[in-house]
């Protein structure tokens, strides 16, 4: 049984990348809401291991595309703001001895945080990195929250006024006033 690596970025329109030589089609499913067209990439697609996301901690990894045209890179360097917060999903096709798709299993939902594109005389490649949805926090795992921090992020949210009174062996009724 043959693997095929299936990247999917849901932009508009969808970008849709395999790692095989040459283009398949997938059955539609719970991603693909109808049969769709992967380009072949061959090995051009360089996905790292997916690891397990465990206690909350953030994945975050580089997809990348090497040996592109110097037309591409202008492409992507011009409509990658639409990349931004993309749906992405990571996937594998199964393919039976007559390369006929038998299976499709889809590994990890992500979305794209930040693209870049290098380009020289001779050498070219696109690289997106993609991430599990909270990538972007900002607040390290041992942060304070405040009053003041959270009329910042949210000025009508009252979550925090009386976060000051609670210390060690306290308790604090929330809720409405009776």
């Amino acid at each position: 049984m043959k693997r095929i690596l299936l990247l999917r970025i849901g932009t508009d329109p969808v970008a849709r990348v395999c790692s095989g030589a040459a283009p398949i089609i997938i059955p539609a499913d719970s991603i693909e809401s109808e049969p769709a067209k992967y380009l072949g990439g061959g090995k051009l697609v360089e996905i790292p291991e997916l690891e397990q996301v465990i206690n909350g901690t953030a994945l975050r990894i580089p997809v990348g595309v090497s040996g592109v045209s110097q037309e591409t890179v202008r492409l992507f360097a011009e409509e990658s703001d639409s990349l931004k917060g993309a749906p992405v999903h990571i996937g594998i096709a199964y393919q039976d001895d007559d390369w006929q798709v038998t299976e499709v299993e889809w590994l990890a939902a992500l979305r794209c945080d930040f693209p870049t594109a290098n380009g020289s005389h001779t050498s070219r490649s696109i690289t997106i990195s993609i991430g599990s949805s909270d990538t972007d926090r900002s607040k390290a795992p041992a942060s304070f929250y405040t009053a003041a921090g959270q009329k910042r992020r949210s000025p009508t949210d009252r979550i925090c006024d009386h976060v000051a009174g609670i210390t060690n062996g306290t308790s604090r009724r929330f809720g409405p006033s009776d």
